[in-house]
C-alpha cells in the first residue's frame, strides 16, 4: 500500500493501544511502527534491479520481523520517556507492523510473509497500490481524532472506526474480486476463449476498473472491466514468447525475474542481444496504451555475463489520465 495509508493505521492502531494512556505520543510512535516495514526502500537503491525486487517486501515484511523488532522498538521507546509502559509500547508496535504487512498481502507486488520458514510471496490481488475510498476516508478520521482532546475516549473510539472500516473495505475487496473473476470466466466461455489460468487485479484508485489476464498455452488475453460494465470485455492478447530468453532462462538473475512475476510474463525482442522481459501482473493506469506495463525488465547480453536493468514507466497521473480513468469505470452507465 502506499506510505499515507501506513501511517495512518499505524497512527490509528498507536491511539488504540495506548492513547488514552499517553495522548499524541501513541499516534506519532504508532506512526512509525507502521512505516517501519518500508524502510527497506533506503536499501534497495543499493542492490541490483532485481534483488531490489525481491528485497522490498520481504524479511522486513515478515512475521518474524515483527517478533524481533518490536520489542526493541518498545524498549527504545520506553527509555525516552522513562515509563512503565514496555509491554504496551512492544504491543502497539508489533500490532502496527504486523497490520502493514498484512494489507500488503492484498495487493499484487507479493509479501514475503512467510520468510525465513517459506520464501512463497503473497499476493490476493485485491486491492491497489493506492485506494482513494480507504485512504481518503481514514485520513478524514484521523484528521478528525487529532482535533480532539488527548487522552479522551472519543479519540480511540474514532481509531477504531479507521481499523474497522479498513477490515470492512478489505472484506469487500475479497467479495468484489470474487465477483469480478467470475464475471470474466464467463465472459472467457461466451467469447470462446479457452485458458489454464485466469488472474484479476484492480488498478489503483478504486476498486471498481479491474485488470484481467486470461493465460493460455502460448500467452495471455488481456483486458478491463469495471463493476459497472454492461458489454463484454475487450480482450487483447500478448505473445508470452518464453523462447526468446533461451539460455537465458536458465540464469539466476531470469530465474528471479520470472519468479517475481510469478510466471504471468511476456518477452519481446527489438534488437539483438537486448531482450526486454514485462511483467503483466499490474494494472496500469495507462489503458489505452500498448506499453501499458508497469515493470518491464531490459536483459542485454555479452559475452561474459548479461545485464538486467529496470524501465520505468514515464508516465504521470494527471488530468487527462484520471479523466479516462472514470471514464473508462463508468463507459457503460448512460
Amino acid at each position: 500500500m502506499d506510505s499515507a495509508t501506513h501511517i495512518v493505521l499505524g497512527a490509528a492502531t498507536g491511539q488504540v493501544v495506548l492513547g488514552n494512556k499517553v495522548g499524541n505520543k501513541a499516534l506519532f510512535w504508532g506512526a512509525i511502527a507502521g512505516s517501519i516495514p518500508d524502510f527497506d526502500a533506503f536499501i534497495t537503491p543499493f542492490l541490483s534491479p532485481v534483488n531490489s525486487l525481491l528485497f522490498h517486501r520481504g524479511t522486513s515484511h515478515s512475521i518474524l520481523f515483527a517478533f524481533i523488532v518490536a520489542p526493541i522498538m518498545g524498549y527504545i521507546i520506553s527509555s525516552i520517556y522513562k515509563d512503565n509502559y514496555f509491554r504496551r509500547w512492544t504491543f502497539m508496535a508489533f500490532l502496527a507492523i504486523l497490520m502493514h504487512s498484512a494489507i500488503d498481502v492484498f495487493n499484487t507486488y507479493g509479501t514475503a510473509l512467510l520468510l525465513p520458514f517459506n520464501n512463497i510471496r503473497l499476493a490476493f490481488d485485491s486491492i491497489g497500490i493506492i485506494d482513494l475510498t480507504l485512504l481518503v476516508p481514514i485520513a478524514i478520521m484521523l484528521i478528525v481524532t487529532l482535533t480532539k482532546p488527548q487522552k479522551s475516549a472519543v479519540r480511540t473510539k474514532l481509531s477504531a472506526a479507521i481499523l474497522g472500516y479498513t477490515l470492512l473495505f478489505t472484506l469487500f475487496t475479497i467479495s468484489n474480486k470474487v465477483a469480478i473473476s467470475n464475471k470474466v470466466k464467463k465472459q472467457l466461455s461466451e467469447q470462446h476463449i479457452g485458458y489454464t489460468n485466469v488472474k484479476t487485479a484492480p488498478l489503483p484508485f478504486t476498486n471498481l476498473l479491474w485488470l484481467a489476464l486470461a493465460e493460455d498455452s502460448t500467452g495471455y488475453h488481456y483486458g478491463y472491466i469495471s463493476n459497472f460494465d454492461t458489454n463484454p470485455i475487450k480482450f487483447e492478447y500478448i505473445e508470452r514468447n518464453a523462447y526468446l530468453l533461451n539460455s537465458l532462462a536458465n540464469t539466476e538473475e531470469v530465474k528471479k525475474l520470472k519468479f517475481f512475476t510469478n510466471s504471468f510474463y511476456a518477452v519481446q525482442q527489438n534488437k539483438p542481444k537486448e531482450i526486454w522481459l514485462h511483467d503483466l501482473r499490474f494494472g496500469s493506469m495507462a489503458i489505452d496504451s500498448e506499453d501499458w506495463f508497469v515493470f518491464s525488465f531490459l536483459i542485454s547480453e555479452n559475452k561474459e555475463s548479461i545485464k538486467i536493468s529496470r524501465a520505468k514507466p514515464d508516465r504521470e497521473i494527471g488530468w487527462e489520465t484520471t479523466k479516462k480513468y472514470w471514464q473508462r469505470v463508468f463507459r457503460d452507465i448512460g
